[in-house]
């Protein structure tokens, strides 16, 4: 039995709608989906949507506040310190 379809027996036990997507290391272009009703999918998946928008709202508010600094920005910074 694979680890999918583990997990999707264990969910089955405890919930009644589920949605599993993984995604393999190996082919990172490929997904595979599992779930318990096609009706149930579309409004956990619609639902998980509004949820990840919200989050990067809120991470997007955030980051406005942070000064990112890049590798080659330190570079520069660590020759200039040299001189």
């Amino acid at each position: 039995m694979s680890p999918l379809e583990q997990a999707s027996g264990i969910l089955g036990e405890h919930f009644k709608n589920y949605v599993i997507i993984v995604q393999d290391d190996e082919v990172p272009s490929f997904f595979d989906c599992v779930h318990s009703d096609p009706f149930a999918t579309t409004g956990l998946l619609l639902e998980a949507t509004k949820y990840h928008h919200a989050q990067m709202d809120a991470i997007g508010s955030l980051e406005e506040d942070i000064e990112w600094v890049t590798e080659d920005e330190e570079e520069d910074e660590e020759e200039d310190d040299e001189f």
